[in-house]
Formats: structure tokens, sequence, C-alpha cells
């Protein structure tokens, strides 16, 4: 599922009987916290993801609640930059799977989430530094083992 498709989809809370939209998705890490929802008279709440249910369109949450202060709001059109400072384009899209935020969509290229630095910007990690990283471990842990 893209991120972009739970934007202004309705939502039902079960414990509060709150009904409403969703206008903005909280996120901690890669973890799909909860939606920041709207209800007819403007009156933002929280719904939580956990046990959350899409059912005839409509999104059926068990709970509501307050976001936890580490939570931050996902945004697309961010600007994206490698770690160059070479300008990649615009985030389009976010791939989720599972409540969980699995890779960035940006233009024709897909770069996988763990491989991002989200703020103002968007930096993407390069590759290399995750192999360099691990060939080194490997070089350090060839020198020390004991036969």
């Amino acid at each position: 599922m893209k991120a972009s498709q739970l934007f202004g989809i309705q939502i039902k809370c079960e414990n509060a009987e709150k009904e409403g939209y969703i206008m903005a998705i909280s996120r901690v890490e890669d973890k799909i916290e909860g939606y920041i929802c709207c209800n007819q008279q403007e009156t933002e709440f929280f719904a939580a993801s956990a046990g959350a249910k899409l059912k005839d369109g409509k999104l059926c949450a068990v709970k509501t609640g307050k976001r936890s202060k580490t939570s931050r709001n996902l945004k697309l059109g961010q600007p994206v930059y490698s770690e160059d400072g070479k300008f990649l384009g615009h985030v389009d899209d976010y791939d989720v799977t599972a409540n969980r935020l699995t890779g960035a969509l940006v233009g024709r290229k897909k770069f996988p989430f763990d491989r991002l630095t989200i703020g103002d910007v968007v930096i993407v990690k390069n590759d290399k530094t995750r192999t360099e990283i691990a060939a080194k471990d490997m070089f350090i842990g060839a020198i020390t083992s004991t036969h």
C-alpha cells in the first residue's frame, strides 16, 4: 500500500465512537504510530494504528489516544538529496507494509527506508557506506578471532 492512499480515508474509532478522516500520518522511525484525524466539525483527534483494519473503504481503528513525543508527521513532497548533496527529486510516496514504512518513491527510483534520514529534507545514505562498514567489521573479526 502507498502512504498517499491513507490520506483522506474515512476512519472510525470504536472506543471513543469518533469518526472522521485521516489528514496526517504519525510515525516513529519506520513505524506508523497512528493517524491525525479530523471530524466534521474540524476537531482533531489521534487514532492509534495498532489493530486498525481497512474495511469497506473505511479504516476501523481500535482506540484513540495521544501521540508519543518522538513522533513526526510523514510528509510527501520533501526534497531528497544524496549524502554527497546531489538533488535526487522529491518524495512522491512511501511504501507501507504492516504499519511499517519500507521505502520512499522518488521519481522512478525507490529507496529502502533504512537508508533514509528524514528531517526538513530527506538524505539518502549511500549503499557503499554499509558495504564498507560490513567489510571493516569482517576484517576486524578475522584478525581478532583466535583459532
